[in-house]
């Protein structure tokens, strides 16, 4: 256990209850500040829970969830809400949309209304998604909706699209619930037991420099973290629940510390709320699920992302939550490495939840997202060892992952050189399917001039000067994009459009000198090459 010095330096706050701790204030404060830029520029991590292949295994547990709904009677007059807490850039719903409505469209439960709601406390979050071309369809349809939504405070939300408000008196239908890295980052108490007696974990931060700026954008690396172990009773909280669990840590656990999710659970009790107490939760994050992995744990551990931070999540509290009321948790057997996905449910006994177990089973517990991201960091490290054939099958395997693809893509264009006729109109569908499954948030790395290069080496140049568009519609114009659409457009005899394009290049950047050339000699049928 740390303890506190004496120290010059002035004191942000001492001995304060980790849940109320200023830390998070300054976390919302980030996220507020940062929108989709926490995202977009690497600061927050979030591949490992919004990329195809997870979205898939989700789409596939709640159609099994509502299978089982389906067989016990459902309120025809509304739509059935998949409710996203947290949501972030909105990429994992993209995923999802288009892995859910790909299958659910041709089921025998087509006939059933899905309505995605995507929400988050901060409006810059509301913003991006409302204005994002590739949402826009799903909304149009009716099969997307949006929300402000504290899942720190509220119970009840009202939709963008016709201030429709959903509420526990308007919600007839079961609600499915998604948290995927939202509890890792919400208020959380810390508490040790030594010796059967309970401590809570109480905070004091101390600013690194006597003159400190509480809105200063890197503040929370100016801070210097300690805590202090103060003995309690196991009636800590107003809700006896929440005491319970707490009195079974203090008699089952010896020596450690534990974290102890009261935001998020105070989150389900709303949730519970608001549904009724008919509800499908399904998260992700980094946490544990069995009690064994609380054991021999110091104190809390801030895994600083930039300057914002995450907490790991006590999964196995929020199991015994739900159990506590009546509900199921689900959660795999075997040690997980980089992500837990647990699902709990509420107001469904085990037999009227068959469909549910099923999906989780196989598209969690036997190969999952945990799994998926395991194999995918091993892979990765040798995709210049892969045949194109290998990288082809590792690409349907992911769902057609934009990210395994700019992985590889050197190798993709090595393969090139030697791939035969079929292999490469493979490669041309691959090109196509991932490309459809993208959602852009303006990360660095530009997709579509990755595709259109490959496209131009197989010399379909028609097809990258489509893909160059876009490029230059996500991320607006510059020299090198006009020029490689110049260079479509030379190939494809379109001389007006490439001598254009030259000029554009030249205008952006003089020194440009491929452009500079291909000025001289776009009238000349020369051999030259797409860099």
């Amino acid at each position: 256990m740390r303890t506190i010095r004496n120290q010059p330096r002035d004191i942000l706050e001492q001995n304060q209850r980790l849940s109320k701790s200023l830390l998070w204030r300054f976390q919302r404060n980030f996220f507020d500040r940062q929108g989709v830029e926490a995202w977009n520029q690497g600061i927050v991590p979030h591949y490992i829970t919004s990329n195809p292949f997870i979205a898939n295994a989700y789409a596939r547990v709640i159609f099994g969830f509502l299978r089982d709904c389906h067989a016990q009677g459902l309120n025809r007059d509304q739509p059935f809400y998949i409710m996203e807490l947290g949501a972030g850039s909105g990429r994992f719903a993209y995923h999802f949309l288009k892995k859910f409505f790909g299958f659910f469209d041709r089921s025998p439960l087509k006939h059933i209304s899905v309505k995605y709601l995507l929400t988050d406390f901060t409006d810059r979050n509301l913003e991006f998604w409302r204005s994002h071309p590739f949402l826009y369809p799903f909304v149009r349809s009716g099969v997307l909706d949006f929300a402000r939504f504290d899942l720190e405070n509220d119970r009840q939300l009202t939709l963008d699209h016709g201030g429709y408000i959903l509420s526990a008196a308007t919600l007839k239908n079961p609600l499915i619930v998604i948290a995927n890295y939202v509890f890792d980052s919400i208020p959380s108490d810390a508490f040790s037991i030594r010796n059967r007696q309970l401590y809570e974990n109480l905070v004091t931060l101390i600013p690194s420099q006597q003159a400190f700026d509480l809105n200063h954008p890197e503040l929370i690396d100016q801070i210097e973290i300690n805590f202090e172990e103060h003995p309690i009773t196991s009636n800590y909280y107003n809700e006896p629940n929440f005491n319970t669990i707490l009195e079974s840590y203090r008699q089952r656990l010896q020596d450690t510390t534990v974290l102890f999710p009261s935001v998020a659970l105070n989150c389900i009790r709303n949730l519970r709320y608001l549904s009724g107490d008919r509800l499908l939760l399904i998260s992700a994050d980094k946490g544990h699920s069995h009690e064994q992995a609380l054991l021999n744990r110091g104190n809390p551990s801030l895994t600083r992302h930039g300057n914002c931070f995450s907490l790991m999540v006590n999964y196995h509290a929020i199991g015994q939550y739900f159990l506590h009321v009546g509900g199921q948790f689900l959660n795999v057997v075997h040690r997980h490495h980089s992500l837990n996905v647990c699902a709990f449910l509420l107001g469904y006994a085990s037999k009227d939840c068959v469909e549910t177990r099923l999906a989780f089973a196989e598209h969690i517990e036997q190969l999952g997202p945990d799994d998926f991201f395991t194999l995918k960091k091993a892979i990765e490290k040798h995709y210049d060892t892969l045949t194109l054939p290998q990288i082809l099958a590792w690409l349907r395997a992911s769902g057609w992952d934009a990210n395994i693809f700019l992985g590889s893509f050197p190798t993709l264009m090595q393969h090139l050189n030697t791939a035969s006729e079929s292999l490469k109109q493979e490669l041309y569908r691959a090109i196509e399917r991932i490309w459809e499954t993208y959602y852009p948030i303006g990360e660095q790395k530009d997709l579509a001039f990755h595709l259109a290069k490959l496209l131009y080496k197989m010399k379909c140049y028609q097809e990258a000067s489509l893909y160059l568009q876009y490029s230059l519609m996500l991320y607006g114009t510059n020299a090198n994009r006009l020029y490689h659409l110049g260079m479509c457009h030379h190939r494809l005899g379109q001389l007006d459009e490439a001598s254009q394009r030259f000029d554009q290049a030249l205008e952006i950047d003089p020194s440009f000198e491929a452009a500079r050339s291909m000025r001289i000699k776009q009238n000349h049928n020369h051999n030259v090459t797409f860099v």
